[in-house]
């Protein structure tokens, strides 16, 4: 082969049990085909993953069960009372079971939120209120005197820094 690149495989074995779900999941990633086993002797699985680059990932599932000189005998469909799972690796699981804050609102909770005013949404009557104040209500007002060591000179702000 003439071809500057070499294609390498590389054929790994790896049991589930004995190793973590973010190694297995890692190494899962990181697969063209990948072929999870399961069952028990006279009914197992075959679960074949197949990722091609730019494709979407393609599953098949064959069925054997393994005879007792060790041949096996593959099968057209699944056995009765099995279920199917594609991928074994992904576990069927609510992502929001375990948070420690409530995505989905119910009815009453739903209507409360709508219904309530938040501090930063001014009313017309609040603005009004805050905008025009009422006669004869008292008003503040501040009387600034500058001391001799304020600085006032705008053309350089930073002069009493001393830097």
């Amino acid at each position: 082969d003439s071809s500057p690149v070499k294609q390498v495989h590389v054929l790994g074995l790896l049991h589930e049990e004995l190793h973590g779900p973010g190694l297995v999941g890692a190494l899962s990633s990181l697969t063209q085909t990948e072929v999870i086993l399961g069952g028990l002797m006279g009914q197992a699985s075959a679960h074949v993953l197949f990722r091609k680059p730019q494709q979407r990932p393609t599953y098949q599932t064959s069925w054997f069960s393994i005879l007792p000189d060790f041949s096996l005998d593959l099968q057209e469909g699944p056995p009765l009372g099995s279920q199917h799972h594609p991928d074994p690796h992904t576990a069927l699981v609510d992502p929001t079971t375990h948070l420690t804050f409530n995505l989905h609102l119910s009815k009453e909770e739903r209507e409360a939120k709508d219904s309530l005013i938040l501090p930063f949404q001014f009313s017309s009557e609040k603005q009004q209120v805050l905008l025009r104040p009422v006669p004869g209500q008292a008003t503040s007002h501040i009387f600034y005197e500058p001391d001799a060591y304020d600085d006032l000179d705008q053309e350089d702000p930073d002069d009493d820094l001393d830097i």
